[in-house]
C-alpha cells in the first residue's frame, strides 16, 4: 500500500475512533483506553463481519499500545483536530525499570473544518458506514464497563494473553490462521444461550462484561 495513503487511512480510522468514544460518551478519552479502544475493534471485528485494521499488534507486557496510532494521534493534534487534555507524566515501574510516561485524553475538535469534511466523506461511504456502526456498537459495550477497567480490560483478552506455549511479542490477527481463542469464546455465548440469535451487538456487550469480569479476577 501506498505510504501516504496508509497514513491518510490511519487518520481516518482514528477519527472513527474518536466519533465513536464521543458517541459513547467516553471522550475525552485517555492513551490507555483509546488503544485499548482500537485494539478490541481489530480482534472483535469478525463479528461485524470485518477485516481488523491490523493483522499484526505487538505485546507489550501492558495494555495494549499502537506506536503508529500514537504517531498519527500527535499529527491530528497538531491539525486542530483533535484536542488533547489532562495532560501529565507519570512515573511507572520499579529500579532501573523505572520510566516516565506521558499521559493525556483526546476528544475531536468539534467544528473543525477537517472533522466536518471528514465526516461528510464518512457518511457517504458504505463501507465505512458500516465501520463506523460496529465502532459504534463496541464503544456503547465498553461504556458498560468501570472508566478505569476499559484499559485493564482489553489485556484480559483472550488472544492478548499468553497461553500455554505462546511465546511470540506479537499478536497474529490473520483470519487464515483459523478461528481466534476469542472469536471461539464468542461462538460459545450460543451455547449458553440455545435457541436465541444473539445480534452482534449483543455478543460485543457480552465479551465486554466477560472482560470486566476477568479484570476483576
Amino acid at each position: 500500500m501506498n505510504l501516504d495513503l496508509a497514513r491518510t487511512k490511519s487518520r481516518v480510522r482514528l477519527v472513527q475512533l474518536l466519533i465513536a468514544a464521543e458517541n459513547a460518551a467516553l471522550a475525552p478519552i485517555s492513551i490507555d483506553k483509546l488503544h485499548a479502544f482500537a485494539f478490541l475493534a481489530d480482534v472483535l471485528s469478525p463479528v461485524w463481519g470485518l477485516r481488523p485494521f491490523e493483522d499484526r499488534i505487538g505485546r507489550t507486557g501492558r495494555p495494549p499500545y499502537y506506536p503508529d496510532l500514537q504517531a498519527q494521534l500527535d499529527l491530528l493534534v497538531g491539525m486542530g483536530l483533535v484536542e488533547p487534555s489532562e495532560l501529565a507524566y507519570r512515573i511507572e515501574g520499579d529500579g532501573e525499570q523505572r520510566i516516565a510516561r506521558f499521559f493525556a485524553s483526546y476528544a475531536l475538535r468539534i467544528g473543525s473544518e477537517y472533522l466536518t469534511n471528514i465526516e461528510a466523506g464518512l457518511a457517504n461511504d458504505p463501507q465505512s458506514t458500516k465501520e463506523q456502526i460496529f465502532l459504534d456498537a463496541l464503544a456503547e459495550a465498553l461504556a458498560s464497563l468501570p472508566d478505569d477497567e476499559i484499559a485493564k480490560a482489553a489485556s484480559m483478552d483472550l488472544v492478548y494473553q499468553r497461553s500455554g506455549p505462546d511465546t511470540e511479542d506479537y499478536v497474529d490477527l490473520d483470519r487464515r490462521a483459523g478461528p481466534s481463542r476469542t472469536a471461539q469464546a464468542i461462538a460459545s455465548f450460543d451455547q449458553a444461550f440455545p435457541g436465541t440469535k444473539l445480534s452482534p451487538a449483543r455478543r460485543l456487550y457480552m465479551y465486554a462484561n466477560y472482560l470486566g469480569r476477568r479484570a476483576h479476577g
